[in-house]
């Protein structure tokens, strides 16, 4: 019988198969050997090398529809350049259908995924025999934080989806789960993993290095709980939640929280956690070229273009032609900020945010100091201003945006720039205690003090004073805007303030309709029928 990621697709998701081919009694004969098949062969696919695969660094996969969705950032639509068939486009004014290519890419990844982590823990349940007891809890833990990862993203995206947790289930007994169960499913599975797994560094060189470790479980159980008002809602599209002072969770040994209250408790567990985060002297350091012993990120994408085929178009995507080159990149001349954005950083006012300047190129371009003169002979100018949907026929139709900037320039890159040595950063830090400032200030106590240690980090390092501004909700969710920039967290924070969209339908995409047409048990969500 074929493995369930095949049953639920109209095409095989086992595109890449975790095992050499030979037959699996040559290979697994010991216990490393059963941990490199089962265990460590997961993380090759949390990364990607192929469009809409992996969490971020490619293309029209999860990290676009959490950053393009949103409106921090824009692909325009520049002459004959990223039309796509207006992908781009219905993905900034929200007019996407089931047939959209981002959707239907994630719902195959994030389904592979879990059909990869179930195959896995078949293969521990076979070569047990090999293991210690100690070793099958852990391993065992590892793959179920994995699996839990993924349901976290399609808990996000999608809401309602089937849960599934064997290799061989025929697709007539496939159903899906009220986005509720799916949320509980994700967190007790969390919660089992945290009992196994070693307190130890995720992105530093070494052992764990892009592993799921304590510290990566508890933020996602961070995650879990502060956006628990929106995923444990099973009518998404009636505008009424639960408060989260009413939402119950288990803690482990700490018994039941509310959601807020579950938060800082996670928090104040990556804090006191022997791994030892502290925050970068600036946001600089968490991206640079070399940022594997960064002590803000939490878990990562490990890079090296003489090792990993992960691959990182961000830049990529982002950077007109000729400053790429320069750079010795390639360049596709695509993605850039919003107006909305410009706006949030003070862009064109006396006191911008200092972090404009460092998260962006616009004005002038510089590369060594030097201004860019471009083969016309006029010097490359960015025009943040300029930025429209569609700038066919404007004169700023290349020019126009501030352009990503947020990973240091690396020398070293290889394939056009894509394949760099800065890890992929996906949780960090600075995330932590913005999470923490907000929860509690929705549980009516003070954030200020963890609000103001990101807020307050980049013009400290630049020796630069700054307006104190009181941590309210407002402006802890213009502070998560400029700190977690290009980071793929702002859709979701959108949703969460209520800041989205006029129609709550639209909080969650469409399930593919490949997905619909393969199995007549799923539903269309809310919204989409």
């Amino acid at each position: 019988m074929l493995p369930v990621v095949v049953l639920m697709s109209a095409c095989g998701f086992l595109d890449e198969d975790p095992h050499s081919g030979q037959p699996q009694e040559k290979v697994i004969t010991s216990a490393s050997a059963l941990y490199q098949q089962a265990v460590l062969s997961l993380y090759s696919h949390i990364g990607g090398s192929t469009d809409g695969y992996g969490l971020q660094g490619t293309y029209r996969g999860v990290y676009d529809l959490q950053t393009f969705a949103s409106n921090e950032a824009i692909i325009p639509v520049r002459g004959g350049d990223w039309w796509d068939g207006g992908l781009w486009m219905d993905l900034h004014e929200h007019t996407w259908t089931v047939d959209n290519e981002c959707c239907e890419n994630s719902w195959r990844y994030l389904f592979q995924l879990v059909g990869l982590c179930n195959y896995s823990l078949s293969l521990l349940d076979e070569y047990g025999y090999l293991l210690t007891q100690d070793q099958s809890m852990s391993y065992n833990a590892e793959v179920r934080a994995v699996r839990a990862m993924a349901y976290m993203y399609l808990l996000d995206l999608f809401g309602r989806v089937p849960i599934v947790t064997k290799i061989t289930i025929p697709v007539h007994d496939i159903y899906q789960s009220e986005r509720s169960e799916v949320f509980d499913f994700a967190w007790d599975e969390m919660q089992m993993a945290l009992l196994y797994l070693p307190d130890e560094r995720s992105n530093s060189r070494g052992e764990y290095y892009g592993r799921v470790t304590k510290p990566v479980v508890h933020f996602m159980l961070m995650k879990m709980a502060l956006n628990a008002e929106v995923w444990r809602d099973d009518n998404w599209t009636d505008e009424v939640r639960h408060d989260g002072k009413t939402i119950q969770l288990p803690c482990g040994e700490a018994g039941e929280k509310n959601a807020w209250e579950a938060v800082n408790f996670y928090g104040q567990q990556i804090l006191s956690s022997q791994a030892g985060y502290v925050l970068c002297e600036s946001q600089l350091n968490c991206f640079s070229t070399y940022n594997e012993d960064a002590t803000e990120n939490i878990f990562t994408i490990p890079m090296d273009p003489n090792v990993y085929r992960n691959r990182f178009k961000n830049l990529f995507r982002s950077l007109h032609y000729q400053h790429a080159a320069a750079m010795g990149y390639g360049g596709e001349n695509g993605s850039c900020a919003t107006q909305e954005t410009l706006d949030v950083f003070g862009y064109g006012t006396n006191h911008p945010d200092c972090r404009f300047s460092t998260t962006f190129f616009s004005g002038i371009v510089h590369v060594r100091g030097v201004p860019l003169v471009l083969s016309s002979g006029d010097t490359l100018v960015y025009y943040p201003r300029e930025v429209q949907m569609n700038l066919t026929g404007s004169p700023y139709v290349a020019t126009a945006g501030a352009r990503m900037s947020k990973y240091a320039h690396d020398p070293g890159t290889i394939f056009d720039g894509q394949l760099r040595n800065s890890d992929i950063v996906l949780f960090r830090l600075a995330d932590v205690y913005l999470m923490m400032a907000e929860a509690k200030v929705r549980n009516g106590e003070d954030g200020q003090t963890e609000f103001e240690l990101v807020r307050l980090r980049e013009a400290l390092a630049l020796n630069q004073t700054i307006e104190p501004r009181k941590a309210t909700l407002e402006n802890i969710y213009y502070e998560r805007w400029i700190e977690l920039m290009w980071e793929g967290w702002h859709r979701q924070d959108q949703i969460r303030f209520g800041k989205f969209d006029l129609d709550p339908g639209l909080s969650v995409f469409p399930i593919p309709q490949t997905a619909l047409q393969t199995n007549g048990n799923l539903k269309q969500n809310k919204g989409y029928e």
